[in-house]
């Protein structure tokens, strides 16, 4: 096989991976690497990342109470808030503990987030998607879309929900950047 070919394909695998490698347990004091829209009044937040109308924003500090294969607990600000398995999330193949990875992790990339523009800082600051945003900044913004609903993050739609029957729909050109939120 062409060595030339092999980089590519690691570096897709390291990619698709989980920034933080080790599994998260009780005890760990980590930062979430997304704004997070828990529903407030139950303080809940779900593996499928419903955009609840409350927010918890990215490279907030948190600690894990206590974590399961179907629930964690994390305390932030003095409150405590549960992240809750969705059968979307198992059925899509992706385990709690990769979900809960692709919201939490030893730091949040702060360098990343102040290289972005204006847009993305804005949409980043209200948690919405705004136009003209890139998929880094959505990212940023509203975390990764359900995996069930968009697979691949190379795609050119991504749909988040709010709730089982709400959907937004966020539309990129072949640059990464918004172009329509539905």
């Amino acid at each position: 096989m062409n060595k030339m070919l092999l980089v590519p394909v690691m570096l897709a695998a390291v990619a698709a991976t989980p920034v933080y490698a080790q599994d998260i347990k009780a005890g760990d004091k980590l930062q979430t690497l997304s704004n997070l829209h828990p529903d407030m009044a139950k303080r809940l937040i779900y593996t499928a990342n419903y955009q609840q109308d409350g927010l918890i924003p990215v490279c907030s500090d948190v600690t894990v109470k206590d974590i399961s294969g179907k629930k964690m607990s994390f305390e932030y600000q003095g409150a405590e808030y549960r992240v809750d398995y969705e059968k979307h999330t198992k059925n899509a193949g992706v385990s709690f503990q990769d979900a809960v990875k692709t919201m939490f992790g030893p730091s949040c990339d702060k360098a990343k987030m102040n290289s972005l523009g204006a847009a993305d800082k804005d949409g980043i600051k209200s948690g919405q998607p705004k136009l003209g945003m890139t998929k880094t900044g959505i990212l940023f913004a509203m975390g990764r879309p359900p995996q069930h609903a968009t697979p691949s993050l190379d795609s050119s739609y991504w749909l988040y929900w709010k709730n089982r029957f709400a959907k937004t729909g966020i539309q990129f050109d072949d640059k990464g950047k918004v172009t329509e939120i539905k």
